[in-house]
């Protein structure tokens, strides 16, 4: 499966084969799990709601990532083979990125500021949490503040940087959990380097 989030966070509507559609229960509901060859839909993955949006005008529900395969949950059917034409909910998708992305700025500061590490995110419909292995005291939080408020106004790149095995070894970057495989960093210089799979905004 191509995951289009990746190559564009940007993009809005995309076009993509239907690999299969089943009736499944899913939630207590009776619903259809729509794999495709291709999908902008980030689904929920690295403590970020998944995308909202529609796939041939049907209401996507839900969308998860299992094995590397989106599955997108839907109340109506779509005919396997047939191509669909993906719209996302650009609101939600452009907010959870402003939320992510500033998380990265807080939590690098927090590390750079105190030494802490983020243990633990979650991002809701209205609230952001992060979790840190230590305690930010009140002079410690209003540096941070400042320092963020001060990498946003000068507009630093986001970027996703993919590195081989022996380039990864030269970087220091955080991550809260050892990870198998590609690994995907979230860069942005001199605030942040992260081991992150979700889709950020392009500048500070």
């Amino acid at each position: 499966m191509v995951k289009l989030y990746d190559l564009d966070a940007y993009a809005t509507e995309f076009d993509a084969k239907v690999v299969s559609c089943e009736a499944v229960t899913y939630n207590k509901q009776d619903v259809y799990a729509v794999i495709l060859d291709r999908t902008l839909f980030f689904p929920e993955e690295g403590g970020q709601s998944p995308d909202k949006g529609t796939l041939d005008g049907k209401t996507v529900l839900d969308a998860q990532i299992k094995k590397d395969i989106v599955t997108h949950y839907l109340e109506q059917p779509v005919e396997a083979g047939a191509t669909v034409h993906g719209v996302i909910d650009w609101k939600h998708r452009f907010s959870n990125m402003q939320q992510h992305s500033g998380e990265h700025i807080f939590s690098g500061f927090v590390h750079s500021v105190c030494g802490f590490d983020n243990v633990g995110f979650h991002m809701g419909e209205h609230s952001v949490t992060v979790d840190f292995d230590g305690t930010v005291s009140a002079e410690e939080l209003e540096r941070i503040e400042n320092l963020s408020n001060e990498a946003i106004y000068k507009n630093i790149p986001i970027e996703a940087i993919y590195p081989s095995d022996e380039e990864l070894e030269k970087y220091s970057y955080r991550s809260k959990k050892e990870i198998k495989g590609q690994v995907r960093l979230t860069s942005i210089e001199g605030v942040d380097l992260c081991a992150c799979c979700v889709s950020h905004v392009a500048l500070t």
